[in-house]
């Protein structure tokens, strides 16, 4: 009994080691007996205080186990603990269908705020009133025409059909000289009426009534650049006719679209639509004497096949001069109402045109006919 005191004394007075320490020691030990030969690694000559726990194989318990020394030893080897490196995970790059999905998500949210905004904060009277009415006069015909059970086909904006104004002889000529056109002259040979000034009063009052409608209007020039391959609803090159002396009195407009567009095409819809309205307000009668001056005109050979375009003379400098100079808010008027019924009446089948005044003002012809040919 003394003796088993004396043992439980040691034991409380030999020093408490951690279990790491325990475990590492336990592993040097198995290495050591797993290899007789081969040396265990010791730690370096100055120990930095490691302990190094030898086995002690002399003594054994009394369940027969051997028992490991735990002893600080200067030669034991030093234990170091290494931090695991915390791995992160690469992000998935995004694929093309989910960065789309996005960015149109983006843009509907911007564009309904930027809506939002400008109901709240933008005055009504910046908005051109003939926009406002037009908008008004379209959503007015479509509940009228649902009503009664029509369909009702959506048109092209104005603001998107294109309309092209020739100035006859405005600008230079295609050898760099002004051109302009027929002259009449005095009996000193003096300047007294040119063409060119006719025919621009004229056109600057159709292009101004045109853009007032939110038309896209182009003013173009006899040799403009812009006239190659050019591409519009409708191309119309106004002209006044000669100041020759023929010994006769003539009078009266002509109308007049290349020899190269159908006889029943666009072409020609938009010359009789010209010939009848501006008949209507011009007291001057048609006249048929074409001349390859007005089918083969430079300009038809320039533009794209597929715009409708046509010549007005508007009327003889000699004999039709008062017409020509004194109103000329009249003549753009009627060239006005005759694009107006090209504008939005080409698409209607030529069995659906019936003679009388269009509800807007103009006239639509009955029917287009080929344009007889006397005096060439």
């Amino acid at each position: 009994m003394p003796e088993d005191n004396s043992k439980d004394q040691a034991n409380r007075d030999q020093p408490e080691h951690s279990a790491s320490a325990i475990f590492v020691e336990m592993m040097r030990q198995a290495a050591a007996r797993a290899n007789p030969g081969k040396p265990v690694p010791e730690a370096d000559s100055a120990g930095n205080g490691t302990p190094d726990f030898s086995a002690s194989t002399a003594g054994t318990s009394t369940d027969g186990a051997s028992e490991i020394s735990l002893k600080p030893d200067a030669a034991a080897p030093e234990v170091r603990r290494i931090r695991r490196r915390l791995l992160l995970r690469r992000p998935h790059p995004a694929s093309m269908t989910s960065g789309f999905l996005g960015t149109i998500f983006v843009v509907v949210v911007s564009t309904a705020l930027v809506a939002t905004l400008l109901m709240f904060f933008v005055n009504p009277e910046y908005v051109n009133p003939a926009v406002v009415q037009g908008l008004q006069l379209e959503s007015e015909a479509i509940i009228a025409g649902a009503s009664a059970g029509r369909p009702t086909p959506v048109q092209t904006p104005r603001w998107l059909r294109r309309i092209g104004i020739v100035s006859g002889h405005r600008g230079k000529s295609a050898s760099g000289a002004r051109d302009p056109g027929a002259i009449c002259v005095d009996e000193d040979g003096n300047s007294i009426l040119e063409e060119a000034d006719i025919n621009f009063a004229v056109a600057t009052r159709v292009v101004a009534s045109l853009e007032s409608m939110n038309y896209a209007v182009e003013m173009l020039d006899e040799f403009d650049p812009r006239l190659n391959n050019y591409r519009a609803d409708a191309l119309v090159s106004i002209h006044a006719n000669t100041c020759y002396d023929f010994g006769e009195y003539v009078s009266g407009y002509i109308v007049a679209i290349s020899e190269a567009r159908p006889a029943f095409g666009a072409d020609a819809f938009l010359r009789e639509c010209i010939a009848e309205n501006f008949g209507a307000y011009v007291p001057l009668e048609r006249s048929y004497n074409l001349t390859d001056d007005m089918t083969d005109n430079h300009t038809w050979r320039k533009i794209h096949p597929l715009t409708p375009a046509m010549i007005l003379e508007m009327g003889y400098m000699l004999a039709d001069k008062a017409v020509l100079t004194e109103d000329p808010d009249l003549l753009a008027r009627a060239i006005v109402d005759g694009i107006l019924c090209f504008m939005e009446n080409v698409n209607r089948p030529s069995s659906q045109r019936e003679p009388g005044r269009h509800p807007a003002g103009y006239i639509i012809p009955a029917m287009v006919t080929p344009t007889p040919i006397f005096g060439r």
